[in-house]
């Protein structure tokens, strides 16, 4: 290919086009594997995709390849072919990572509020296809950030931050659900358990904890909660946020007690049935 002989502003690296034509491409194979969990069948699939880039192709002073786009009645310029075969469903299915198996479904753009990432940091994950705090942590467990940074260009300070900030406890959210006709709720997020039972409080009060996992722990509120927030403390970090109780779970539930003789309600097996309230 001729190089260029003079070189312009709007010249890119021929790593940065393949990266967001491929970062594009796997968004568009990340849409095809949720469709197909949807239950609804693929209905066209992309046989062949030819590009003809009619570029003018340069050298920096560090030796990268840099292609700049021909204007139009522009002389000169080289024709670049570039094919892409075509991908199956099995392909899709096989290389896409299921949502059900993110550990921390938190997008990385909530870890921006912080400071450490800006945009140009983003784009870099993002053409690697990071796109959720789970993935940055999946990237990293047996690559160093030295190893990254020589990658894709993330300064190994900015990730050991970010790194830093997804390993602190989170609450996401709450769920409110009835077990033996009394109210529980269901605390969920991230890093909420280290192997040992956390502390939490209801509205500033210490809880109950019945369950303890890292994404999720199970409370049961005292008699007078209704709403306030939530205090989750696990290995010196606090993670808060705010719970609610519907009148509904607060107020006894009609033949919640008495109806069986194991006083447990009206289970057929013994067991209380746990019962999510909306």
């Amino acid at each position: 290919m001729p190089l260029a002989a003079q070189r312009s502003g709007n010249a890119f690296p021929v790593e940065d086009f393949l990266q967001a034509l491929t970062a594009q491409l796997d968004r568009a194979q990340d849409t095809l594997a949720l469709k197909v969990r949807t239950g609804r069948p693929l209905t066209w699939a992309l046989k062949d995709l030819s590009l003809d880039l009619h570029v003018f192709v340069e050298v920096d002073g560090e030796g990268r390849v840099l292609m700049r786009s021909a204007g139009a009645n522009e002389e000169g310029a080289s024709v670049v072919h570039l094919s892409l075969a075509a991908i199956t469903r099995p392909m899709v299915e096989e290389n896409t990572l299921s949502m059900h198996d993110d550990t921390d479904p938190r997008t990385i753009d909530e870890l921006r509020i912080s400071g450490h990432l800006d945009d140009e940091d983003r784009r870099r994950l993002d053409m690697v296809g990071v796109r959720t705090v789970g993935q940055l942590r999946r990237m990293t467990t047996d690559t160093s950030p030295a190893a990254v940074e020589a990658t894709i260009g993330l300064p190994v300070d900015r990730l050991r931050a970010l790194l830093e900030q997804a390993s602190r406890p989170a609450v996401t959210g709450h769920q409110v659900m009835r077990r033996d006709g009394s109210p529980l709720i269901r605390i969920q997020g991230v890093n909420l358990s280290d192997g040992s039972t956390p502390e939490v409080r209801l509205a500033g009060e210490l809880v109950e904890v019945l369950e303890a996992k890292p994404q999720q722990l199970l409370v049961r509120p005292r008699g007078h909660h209704d709403e306030g927030p939530i205090e989750v403390q696990v290995g010196g970090q606090r993670a808060t946020g705010w719970f609610r109780l519907p009148a509904e779970a607060r107020a006894p539930q009609a033949g919640a007690s008495g109806s069986s003789p194991n006083g447990h309600g009206s289970s057929s097996n013994g067991h209380a049935a746990d019962a999510e309230v909306a």
